[in-house]
């Protein structure tokens, strides 16, 4: 992915509320803003974590324990996303890799996860959760049960983290679904590249 994604800033805002009450100044000589998103993972990256070697998220005794075999590559347009299918008769996984690049306080996290519907089990809620070292950086909870749906949360990092810090993608579900991560990305903004006179 690692793009720009054009969209008038709040400098932009400024500078044209500046021109529309006539009070330009400063202001108004600020460059436009826009977003660069620069992938955190690889969607075809990641490996399994056992259960027994899972220090973040500690199973319950009745957790119905995913295999390797739980975590596919998929693809959704031009992203490749990560799928952990628990159609497969298992409710708990939590898939890892290194943090490809530094991430800066201050930076945002943008996050897409699309998960099927799922509407043959007793009411219940999913777990679904991203870590970054020992920090949850996102941690959802889907009502079961459900159509099918898209979290997008758009999140501050408020701690650094270096490249090769490791990632965790974790779902507690239970019943037949799968859920696919599609976009972890830091969020930085820059100038326009069309910005000029």
């Amino acid at each position: 992915m690692n793009q720009m994604r054009g969209h008038w800033g709040t400098n932009t805002a400024a500078a044209v509320t500046c021109v529309l009450l006539g009070t330009c100044g400063s202001a108004c000589d600020l460059d436009p803003q826009c977003e660069e998103a620069t992938d955190l993972v690889a969607g075809d990256a990641w490996t399994f974590v056992e259960p027994s070697d899972d220090a973040v998220w500690v199973a319950p005794a009745d957790a119905a324990l995913c295999a390797s075999s739980a975590l596919q590559v998929q693809t959704f347009g031009d992203d490749v996303a990560l799928e952990v299918d628990t159609r497969l008769g298992c409710g708990w996984a939590t898939a890892t890799q290194p943090l490809r690049v530094d991430i800066v306080e201050g930076e945002e996290l943008q996050v897409r996860v699309f998960y099927f519907s799922q509407a043959t089990f007793p009411a219940a809620q999913a777990e679904v959760a991203i870590a970054i070292g020992a920090d949850i950086v996102m941690r959802e909870l889907v009502d079961i049960p459900t159509t099918s749906g898209l979290i997008a949360p758009r999140l501050p990092v408020l701690r650094n983290a270096s490249a090769g810090t490791p990632v965790q993608f974790h779902i507690g579900n239970h019943g037949d679904n799968s859920w696919n991560l599609v976009e972890l990305s830091a969020i930085t903004r820059v100038a326009c590249e069309n910005s000029g006179p």
